[in-house]
């Protein structure tokens, strides 16, 4: 059975599937920046940033699991997590606009951010 008949007979889009994938690498940056900022070098521990950051794994996880569910409250999740996204990408550039794992992370979230934002509407 070819991949695109089998992804039909499952029923998640197309367009569907980008945001899966967009929320897990969101969630997996996200996740990797808390540790960096923990564990790193620099003294990136602000609170607001944490909270960010932490907000947003769980938000990209719950509208990653809503999508994958085909549940009727993924067009909310998806607004929530549009919302947690741009707060943390702007929270990523106020910390520290030159760090390269921050940028990583406020470039995942605007990506992020985009994909479900188209959901949400």
């Amino acid at each position: 059975m070819a991949e695109e008949e089998r992804r039909s007979e499952v029923g998640i889009s197309q367009e569907v599937r980008e945001c899966i994938k967009a929320t897990s690498d969101c969630y997996s940056v996200s996740a990797e920046t808390f540790k960096y900022c923990v564990e790193g070098e620099m003294d990136l521990r602000d609170p607001q940033l944490m909270r960010l950051l932490i907000d947003c794994c769980e938000i990209c996880q719950t509208a990653q699991n809503s999508m994958l569910r085909g549940s009727d409250l993924t067009v909310m999740l998806s607004a929530v997590c549009v919302e947690a996204c741009e707060q943390l990408a702007a929270g990523c550039r106020d910390v520290d606009g030159s760090d390269e794992q921050l940028i990583r992370c406020s470039e995942v979230c605007d990506e992020t951010a985009d994909c479900c934002r188209r959901l949400a509407i």
